[in-house]
């Protein structure tokens, strides 16, 4: 893992997962990585998990908030609800034994609108955040971190926290550095000023995150893959759905009222949005460009085809097959994918605005 650990300073701070987990004390607000199941810790949470079970055991609960991007994986919520563990939970759940629990009022949870997670958090309106548990794929010689296959909120976790622990993950492919755009340009008023970002392939900020050094109290190597989960082949209503949407463009089209390359595309997640990606695949238009929140497999398909020139998101969110797909060929798709914190990828200032706006070159 040396080469994954480039900055000789920090490599003394190299520990398990189950010390790492022991700087953890009940009542702590936690900032944890991961978007829909990429780039989540693994190792630490499992840790804490079972430390937890331990404290329990002997007489001593020990419960913590969490504060993610989005839903997560099972070595992060699952272990963590399972070991009655959480608080408090943020800003979105995905999983099943946490949902539960919120459900008989064992868990609070806050759902909130994604991109007004990080702002709320410099304000202090959530609290103070003690410890960011952030993965990465990468710590270069300079200290700077190189993200994963997810950004979320880790920006903010990483300013906001005051200890970091930080899971660096070789099964992410290291061609992912250089895909990342961090935007470190973001203001709260009276300092606001709007977000430069006009179409999706504009990069605005920084392919690395930042953290103070003197912060990072522990780093924990690990090799573990995110939660991909299979799609279901378009059936035929999916297939329906995606024929009437291809129409309704190429109408459009032929009337002036869209460009022939399309406006961006935005894909929610699930099988029918899926199904109008792979519809495009055969479809008659060209250059096209995406400004989304996760790239699915459909949106792979498309770039794979050649229709598709860029695709900006937040996270991967893949089949097995389309991971290992994407793993494997990296290098191809780092100038055609763009991920970058959610704050920007789901701000409604971009969906609605300029980034809405028709590529041009």
């Amino acid at each position: 893992m040396t080469e994954r650990i480039a900055a000789a300073q920090l490599r003394s701070r190299i520990m398990s997962a189950e010390d790492a987990a022991a700087l953890i004390e009940n009542g702590m607000t936690l900032g944890m990585s991961g978007f829909t199941g990429a780039g989540y810790p693994k190792a630490v949470p499992t840790a804490l998990a079972a430390r937890m079970e331990t404290e329990r055991a002997a007489g001593r609960p020990m419960r913590v908030k969490i504060w993610t991007g989005a839903s997560t994986g099972p070595e992060l919520d699952g272990v963590l609800a399972n070991a009655d563990g959480i608080e408090l939970r943020l800003p979105y759940n995905g999983d099943p034994i946490a949902r539960s629990r919120i459900n008989r009022g064992e868990m609070d949870y806050l759902d909130m609108h994604l991109s007004q997670v990080a702002p709320m958090a410099w304000r202090g309106a959530l609290g103070p955040l003690d410890v960011a548990v952030v993965e990465v794929s990468g710590i270069r010689a300079d200290g700077s971190l190189i993200p994963s296959s997810s950004v979320g909120n880790n920006k903010t976790w990483l300013d906001c926290a005051g200890k970091v622990i930080i899971e660096v993950n070789r099964w992410q492919n290291a061609a992912l550095e250089g895909m990342h755009d961090i935007y470190y340009g973001t203001r709260l008023p009276p300092d606001r000023v709007p977000i430069p970002l006009v179409r999706p392939d504009d990069r605005i900020g920084e392919p690395f995150l930042r953290c103070d050094p003197e912060k990072i109290v522990a780093i924990v190597e690990t090799d573990a893959p995110d939660r991909n989960l299979p799609f279901s082949p378009p059936d035929d209503t999916a297939r329906a759905i995606a024929g009437h949407l291809l129409e309704f463009l190429g109408h459009e089209v032929a009337r002036g009222r869209l460009p022939e390359s399309l406006l961006p595309l935005q894909s929610g997640v699930g099988n029918i949005a899926n199904a109008v990606l792979a519809g495009l695949v055969d479809g008659p238009f060209h250059n096209l460009t995406a400004y989304t929140e996760v790239i699915q497999d459909g949106l792979l398909d498309l770039i794979d085809s050649g229709r598709l020139r860029v695709a900006s998101a937040t996270a991967f969110s893949l089949s097995p097959g389309a991971a290992a797909r994407i793993n494997e060929n990296m290098p191809r798709y780092r100038d055609k994918i763009i991920l970058r914190p959610q704050e920007i990828s789901n701000h409604p200032e971009l969906s609605e605005g300029s980034a809405a706006s028709p590529p041009t070159g």
